[in-house]
């Protein structure tokens, strides 16, 4: 594996440990409006993940061609989780 791919490969990681310590503290007790709104919150963070998560993979699996659109998008998914969750590594 290149050192792009390994990398990108250890933010993922990390993307996931940040993702799973914001689920335990989200779905902690609160009154049953903030406990819905948290909920919805996590479920948003958990698509952009799965996204970012996506793209990688479409990364690993491809060829020669296209590596550069695949790279870009893959950047600007993993941007839009980091922003959303809060996370600069």
């Amino acid at each position: 594996m290149d050192p792009y791919m390994t990398k990108t490969e250890g933010l993922l990681r990390q993307g996931r440990a940040k993702l799973d310590g914001l689920s335990v503290r989200m779905r902690a007790a609160a009154p049953a409006f903030s406990a819905l709104v948290r909920r919805r919150k996590l479920m948003s963070f958990e698509a952009r993940f799965a996204e970012v998560r996506r793209r990688f993979e479409l990364l690993r699996a491809a060829g020669t061609e296209g590596v550069a659109d695949l790279k870009v998008g893959l950047e600007k998914a993993l941007d839009a989780f980091q922003s959303e969750i809060g996370w600069k590594p």
